[in-house]
C-alpha cells in the first residue's frame, strides 16, 4: 500500500484554489487539512435499547479514534497521513472472533510481520505493508482500566489495534485523547423531547435575527454522503443505530484485508467534499447574512467548506481540544433565535445553552433521510424541547420558502 494515497488525481484550478484558500486553512479554528473522529459505544442502562444491555455483567466497549492528514502532491488531492486505533473489550469468545477476522485479513493482505515491541503497558505484535504498519495487542486487563482501579467483568478481554502511515508522529498526547473522552467526557445526558411548535418555514421571519447551527443536510443536497455513512464505513453503528460489538457486523476491519479498498471507501466523504458545488441554499444563506437577518459565525459540524467558499464566517465544532460539548462557542448579541438546520450529531449543548441565553430554538428539519441503499430512514431530531419552534422540512425547501416570503414583505406596495 503507497502513501500518499490519491483520493481525486487531478484538481482543477477552482478546486486547487479551495484546497489552499479553505482546506489548508485553520479560519474556522479547526484546520481542515487534518480531520479526527472520536466514537465510543459502550453499554450502560441508559442506551440499553441500543448496545443490549441487560444487566451489571454487560460492559462491552468500542472506542475508536482516527487523525488523517489530507494535502496536495503536484495537482492530486492525497491522503498524506493516516491514524486508526481500535479497541474493543468484550467476552473472551467476540474477543476470539475480532482477533481471526483480523489474523485471516493479515495473511490474505499479504501483510510481513516485523517483531514485537511493548508500549503503554500493552505487548504488540507488529505488521508492515509497503507504507503501513499495523499493531495487534490482546490483553486480559488493560492498563486504562487498572489505572483507574476499574475491572472489567469475569470472562472479558481486550484487543487493540494500530494502523497508520510509517513514522507518522502524531501530536503529543493524541493516544491518550481517545481515553479521556470516555472516562472523563462520559455519557452525554439527553434531554426529553418535549412538543415544539409546528410552524411553516414563511413563520421563521418572526424570529429573526437569527444565528445559524448547520448540520449536514444541506452537504447531502450537494451530493456529499450523509455523515451516518462514516458510522457504517468505521463500523460503529448499524442502520437502526444498534451498536456494533461483533466482529461479523464491523466493516472496518475489511482494511486489514484490503486496506486499498476501504481507503478509498474511508476517503469519499472527502473526495465528495472537495468536489461539490454550492445549491440554491448557500446563496439564500448568504443574502439572508449581507441583510444582517443572519448574524454571527455559522455555528457548524460540516467539513465542506461550501460556506467558506461564499466568504461566509464559520466557527467549527469538530474539535476535542474545548473540553467536553464545546463550551467556548459565543452567540451573536444582535440574534434573537438560534436556527437550527439539520443537526443530529452530539452537538446539542450549543442549543440548551442557547435557551438559557433566552434565544428562540428555531429546527428546520425533515426527520428523515436517504440510506445508501434507497431505503428512507426515520431520522428525529432528539430533543426539541415544547418552546422551540420547528419546520418539518429539509434545508433546500425550507429556507428558500423563507426567503421569498421575505423578498415579497420588503417590495414596495
Amino acid at each position: 500500500m503507497k502513501f500518499p494515497f490519491v483520493v481525486i488525481p487531478e484538481l482543477t484550478d477552482r478546486q486547487l484554489w479551495r484546497y489552499h484558500n479553505h482546506i489548508n486553512s485553520d479560519a474556522s479554528g479547526w484546520h481542515r487539512r487534518w480531520t479526527e473522529s472520536i466514537w465510543r459505544r459502550h453499554q450502560h442502562p441508559s442506551n440499553a435499547r441500543l448496545s443490549g444491555w441487560l444487566s451489571p455483567a454487560d460492559q462491552k466497549r468500542r472506542i475508536l479514534h482516527f487523525y488523517d492528514e489530507y494535502g496536495v502532491a503536484d495537482r492530486a488531492f492525497v491522503l498524506r497521513n493516516a491514524y486508526l486505533w481500535m479497541h474493543v473489550s468484550l467476552p473472551e469468545e467476540h474477543i476470539d472472533e475480532y482477533e481471526a477476522v483480523i489474523r485471516t485479513g493479515l495473511s490474505e493482505g499479504n501483510w510481513q510481520a516485523d517483531g514485537t515491541e511493548t508500549a503503554r503497558g500493552l505487548r504488540q505484535e507488529r505488521f508492515r505493508l509497503g507504507d503501513l504498519t499495523l499493531r495487534l495487542a490482546r490483553c486480559q486487563h488493560h492498563p486504562e482500566d487498572e489505572k483507574r482501579g476499574r475491572r472489567q467483568p469475569p470472562g472479558y478481554h481486550n484487543l487493540e489495534l494500530w494502523l497508520m502511515t510509517n513514522d507518522y508522529h502524531l501530536p503529543d498526547g493524541w493516544d491518550e485523547r481517545p481515553w479521556k473522552v470516555f472516562f472523563e467526557v462520559g455519557l452525554r445526558k439527553a434531554l426529553t423531547r418535549g412538543t415544539p411548535t409546528i410552524i411553516t418555514p414563511e413563520q421563521i421571519a418572526d424570529h429573526l435575527p437569527a444565528q445559524l447551527e448547520l448540520g449536514c443536510g444541506p452537504s447531502i443536497a450537494a451530493g456529499i454522503p450523509h455523515l451516518s455513512s462514516l458510522h457504517r464505513i468505521y463500523g460503529v453503528s448499524l442502520l437502526d443505530y444498534g451498536f456494533i460489538f461483533r466482529a461479523a457486523q464491523d466493516g472496518l476491519l475489511s482494511v486489514v484485508r484490503s486496506p486499498e479498498t476501504k481507503y478509498a471507501e474511508m476517503t469519499g466523504i472527502y473526495r465528495a467534499c472537495a468536489l461539490a458545488e454550492g445549491t440554491p441554499f448557500y446563496e439564500v444563506i448568504d443574502d439572508l447574512m449581507k441583510r444582517e437577518l443572519l448574524v454571527g459565525k455559522i455555528i457548524t459540524n460540516n467539513f465542506d467548506c461550501l460556506c467558506a467558499d461564499r466568504g461566509l464566517p464559520e466557527i467549527s465544532l469538530r474539535r476535542y481540544d474545548w473540553g467536553p460539548y464545546y463550551p467556548h462557542v459565543q452567540y451573536d448579541p444582535r440574534a434573537r433565535s438560534l436556527l437550527v438546520v439539520g443537526v443530529h450529531a452530539d452537538r446539542r449543548l450549543i442549543q440548551m445553552r442557547a435557551r438559557q441565553q433566552n434565544l428562540r430554538v428555531v429546527f428546520v428539519d425533515p426527520e428523515r433521510y436517504v440510506a445508501p441503499d434507497g431505503r428512507v430512514i426515520s431520522y428525529p431530531v432528539e430533543a426539541p424541547q415544547t418552546e422551540d419552534f420547528f419546520v418539518r422540512a429539509t434545508a433546500e425547501e425550507a429556507l428558500p420558502r423563507l426567503h421569498r416570503a421575505l423578498e415579497k414583505y420588503t417590495q414596495p406596495q
